[in-house]
């Protein structure tokens, strides 16, 4: 497939020793970018962008832009005392024709031939000024319409030669550049997270495009960031998940999009951005992306504890929050497959408060087997927010150990242990001496007694083997 180029006819050799003496401006840095194509079987239209610094010396009058297929270029003679003129012009596909005696304008007539018709209509133009006598011009929305499809667009040439001199018939050329190759754009990739909050999910958006009509075979990996941060930054690196690969076909009319794309993501986790890593055989090198994850998650409180015990017939849970702003209530759900939740309760919320605040609610009919919890927080203007969700295992064989109450009250410490012998109750002090106690029960309810006068203050009630079920117990 063929490439396509397009020249800005500078000073050759030639040339160049030829205008020097007379010359009273310079072209500097000429660029022609290819944004894209479109068209049928018959014609292609490119569109281009161009740009290049002048040097207006005393000021420049007319600066004048002519493209040709590489196949038809007349080469024409840029001589101080003619211009190009009609017949120099015949086979052009374009001509612009730019005033840049003062602040830069686009002209709808070719001062050197009034037979010549530029393009006009469409096009854009902006200038730069960089300071000194230089000034960058850009001409961008170039649409330029050549014969052939555009699956094999044609090479371009195209001249660019500046005058002085008023535009009357024959205006000499003051200076002219040439041989700048048209620059096709690589892949480009954006993307964005889409918060969706507080319903969620969040979902990702990815674009990945490129200006250049031959296609070509990439892949696209997508990784979510570990969360790990260098010098305050996330920083793309091997302990990052991948969760997508992707090999697919990429050119100018085959470009990759994908619109709320999910990802996994978990609720309330802090937040992580995305990486995408292009790879292919005709890249001059990877390119890595991130997704930024700008989502600012606002909940009507700041929960710092949800945890549920299973006591004898009943399961409580408990949660605490340490900030509070316009909360309105909390609704208590549960579920049997951790899917479909059903409204058990609700407890109304403190409202505004940074003190820490302690909540609970008891499920006195819980399910058999395993019980799904999670809170639905409900701000004041009707805003909600949900919870993680927590697991209590309701089994026939389940172990439950939960104190009631604590403080305690007459040194007397009350307790529910279910499918598990009282012998392996122990109570130590801070120190981990051992306290001796004697034990009641009635049911599933046990009420402990120290042996012996103890010291108020902290001490530890736990379940031998079970070091996860160790509970503080304050003795008054």
């Amino acid at each position: 497939m063929k490439t396509l180029y397009l020249f800005l006819w500078t000073t050759v050799v030639g040339l160049f020793i030829n205008l020097s003496a007379q010359a009273q401006c310079t072209i500097l840095d000429p660029t022609v970018e290819l944004i894209g194509f479109s068209g049928s079987e018959e014609n292609c239209t490119a569109n281009v962008t161009i740009s290049f610094t002048i040097d207006k010396n005393n000021g420049n009058k007319y600066t004048y832009i002519h493209l040709w297929n590489e196949a038809d270029y007349p080469e024409p003679a840029y001589d101080y005392k003619k211009a190009p003129e009609g017949d120099d012009l015949a086979s052009a596909l374009a001509t612009i024709a730019i005033s840049t005696n003062g602040s830069s304008s686009l002209l709808s007539t070719y001062g050197p031939d009034e037979t010549v018709t530029p393009l006009f209509a469409g096009l854009f133009i902006a200038e730069e000024d960089l300071g000194g006598k230089q000034t960058r011009i850009t001409i961008s929305n170039v649409q330029i319409v050549i014969p052939g499809a555009c699956e094999n667009p044609p090479k371009l040439i195209s001249d660019i030669w500046s005058t002085q001199a008023e535009a009357d018939k024959h205006p000499p050329v003051h200076c002219v550049f040439t041989n700048i190759p048209l620059t096709i754009k690589g892949p480009e990739i954006t993307g964005e997270i889409n918060c969706n909050e507080p319903e969620g999910p969040r979902t990702y958006d990815l674009s990945i495009t490129t200006t250049d009509p031959n296609a070509i075979q990439v892949t696209y990996k997508l990784y979510l960031d570990d969360g790990a941060l260098t010098n305050n930054q996330p920083t793309f690196g091997p302990d990052d998940e991948l969760f997508l690969t992707s090999s697919i076909t990429l050119s100018s009319t085959l470009p990759i999009t994908k619109t709320e794309a999910t990802y996994p993501y978990d609720f309330m986790e802090d937040k992580r951005s995305i990486w995408v890593v292009l790879t292919g055989p005709s890249l001059p090198h990877d390119i890595i992306y991130e997704i930024v994850n700008n989502c600012s998650l606002t909940l009507p409180v700041k929960l710092a504890k949800f945890k549920g015990d299973l006591l004898d017939n009943a399961i409580a849970l408990s949660w605490i929050t340490t900030e509070e702003s316009g909360s309105s209530y909390f609704d208590v759900e549960r579920s049997k497959d951790a899917v479909e939740f059903v409204n058990l309760g609700r407890i109304q919320a403190t409202g505004t408060t940074d003190v820490t605040q302690h909540y609970s609610f008891l499920d006195q009919l819980p399910l058999q087997g395993n019980n799904y919890y999670r809170l639905t927080m409900v701000d004041l203007d009707g805003s909600t927010a949900r919870s993680s969700i927590i697991a209590v295992a309701n089994h026939a064989s389940s172990i439950s150990f939960e104190l009631l109450g604590n403080p305690v009250t007459n040194r007397e410490v009350r307790f529910i242990l279910k499918n598990e012998k009282s012998e392996n109750i122990m109570l130590h002090d801070l120190n981990g001496r051992s306290i001796d106690f004697s034990i009641t029960k009635t049911g599933n309810t046990y009420t402990l007694k120290p042996g012996h006068s103890i010291s108020s203050g902290l001490y530890l009630l736990n379940l031998r083997n079970y070091p996860g079920q160790i509970k503080k117990v304050l003795i008054p």
